[in-house]
């Protein structure tokens, strides 16, 4: 207002601390130079190996030396006095990195890997290692050299979760409420079930690789025992399990498979590449495994059902409440879910969501979605892949309604965006 004095507080806020903040803070020659220098040239060492990967028809790859243990099941920092990560020597790759040079680790090739071994040895923690491998890792964090390939879906049963009208006929078919298994709804999946869309979903999104855990399976899904098959006919079970059809996804669809596992030993059977993990330690024991399981034939499945690469053409339409682009709230709930407006989008079983920052941008992709890209006929695929190239033509803020909300925005992967679409009740297909 005219004549008004500006507060002195104001001024020194204004043209002191606020400029010596924003030198501090963006202007190079005020940081720390040579630790710039190291995170860069430590993402151009990871970005080769991504690379390498793939050229070398390798899942993923463990860095000898890697610590892979965490501090707590709480936290990401590296357990103290872990034990190092030595690679098996039937298993050792080498590859040259252009600025740490030659590195040596475990590469894990690409078809059906197992990983064995006893209770808190350290399978499901090398798992987790490789599930979190699909991101670049800081310095420091002990995991700097383990990488997945980055496509990797985390899969496991998600009793509860809704399902929109996903093809699940290569494990699930003949329910005896005749529901079409091809085009499957449901707001309140079983285990079985909801493992099954969610290996589907994962192909729809592109993933070449899965990682499985047996202790967050649903049993029914991953197998079917000898006596289980004599006592109930296979045409009084609608259910192909997991290791009917892991072999042919491999195979026809070319996506890998790394699957934990401490009861069941059916898996030896199919295995091209089988891990025990003593004390942190691996050993490839691929040939002793196979021997061993020859005593204890797997049966054969009679009358299974002959695999049909799933359809993925599902178009959405625009729900109502953001026909006429009203006032919608998004809040994300930390890494567990979005609340948009009274619905709730359940992702805690999403476990490759590593940021709330991921989880505030999906809650926004979703809005953009309904109020620009559902309309009938775009694919899910197509709706996808129109906001992934927005982002990266345009950014993260040209999905939001102003630019100060990208303070709190990190990029999801593209299944994570899948993920999330999936998950979203208010979805109509």
């Amino acid at each position: 207002m005219e004549g008004q004095l500006i507060p002195e507080s104001l001024l020194k806020f204004s043209f002191e601390f606020l400029p010596e903040c924003v030198k501090e803070s963006f202007f190079y020659p005020c940081a720390d130079q040579k630790k710039i220098e190291q995170t860069i040239f430590l993402a151009e060492d990871q970005q080769v190996i991504r690379e390498e990967i793939l050229k070398r028809n390798l899942s993923a790859f463990v860095a000898n030396g890697s610590i892979l243990p965490r501090e707590s099941g709480i936290s990401s920092r590296p357990m103290k006095n872990g034990v190092p990560f030595r690679s098996p020597k039937e298993m050792e790759v080498e590859m040259e990195l252009p600025h740490r040079g030659k590195i040596n680790g475990m590469g894990i090739p690409c078809g059906i890997t197992l990983i064995v071994g006893g209770g808190y040895h350290g399978k499901s923690t090398l798992l987790n290692a490789l599930e979190v491998g699909v991101y670049n890792h800081i310095a420091g964090d002990g995991r700097e050299y383990v990488i997945s390939d980055d496509t990797a879906v985390k899969l496991r049963a998600e009793d509860g979760r809704s399902i929109k009208k996903t093809d699940i006929s290569m494990f699930i078919n003949n329910l005896p409420n005749k529901k079409n298994t091809e085009a499957f709804y449901t707001e309140d999946a079983s285990g079985s079930t909801s493992q099954a869309a969610n290996v589907v979903e994962a192909i729809e999104a592109g993933s070449r690789l899965f990682l499985i855990d047996e202790d967050t399976s649903a049993t029914n899904f991953m197998i079917r025992d000898e006596l289980m098959q004599r006592v109930v006919a296979r045409e009084k079970e609608p259910i192909t399990p997991f290791i009917d059809r892991v072999r042919e996804l491999y195979e026809k669809e070319g996506v890998s498979s790394i699957i934990v596992a401490g009861s069941s030993g059916s898996y030896f059977h199919i295995a091209d590449t089988i891990i025990q993990m003593e004390q942190y330690e691996p050993a490839e024991i691929t040939a002793f495994a196979k021997q061993e399981a020859a005593a204890f034939p797997l049966p054969v499945s009679e009358g299974k059902r002959e695999m049909k690469k799933p359809s993925v053409l599902r178009s959405a339409e625009k729900n109502r409440t953001f026909a006429d682009h009203g006032k919608v709230k998004i809040k994300a709930m930390g890494k567990d879910g979005i609340q948009m407006n009274r619905e709730t989008i359940e992702l805690r079983y999403v476990e490759q969501i590593v940021d709330a920052e991921q989880t505030n941008v999906l809650g926004y992709l979703v809005k953009y979605a309904e109020q620009n890209l559902f309309d009938g006929k775009k694919t899910i695929q197509q709706v996808v892949d129109a906001m992934e190239q927005k982002m990266e033509r345009d950014g993260l803020a040209s999905i939001a309604e102003s630019s100060y909300l990208t303070a709190n925005f990190a990029m999801p992967r593209k299944q994570e965006i899948f993920a999330c679409l999936n998950r979203y009740r208010g979805l109509r297909l």
